[in-house]
């Protein structure tokens, strides 16, 4: 893909610098960022800045759908080097509560979540 003259020069940021930003986007129904939760599966940046990330969704219909992802493209698009986010909802791939980070997966049990 050859990119415009308007990213030309722009330095495009790691895999690594999206997701550490992601940590700013948290769950619609817990207060713990997507990632924790074990909802970003795959990142992908090309050279002209075009973001894609595939998100795995816990649960079918689930009505926070629409926020994550906008927050999740206005999280993005806020990094320099970032010119476009395309989102895949990932319903094909399966979620389950052993993909939570175990700090989280504490947290949520001394407050009476089950995990």
């Amino acid at each position: 893909m050859s990119c415009g003259p308007e990213t030309t020069g722009t330095r495009v940021p790691s895999v690594a610098d999206l997701r550490e930003a992601l940590e700013d986007v948290h769950d619609a129904h817990i207060p713990v960022s997507l990632r924790r939760m074990g909802m970003v599966r795959d990142i992908d940046i090309s050279d002209c800045g075009v973001v894609r990330i595939e998100l795995c969704i816990p649960c079918m219909g689930c009505p926070g759908v629409g926020l994550m992802k906008d927050q999740v493209r206005d999280r993005l698009l806020q990094i320099d080097g970032v010119t476009k986010v395309e989102i895949d909802e990932g319903m094909h791939l399966s979620w389950s509560r052993d993909q939570i980070d175990d700090e989280v997966r504490h947290l949520m049990r001394i407050n009476g979540l089950q995990t």
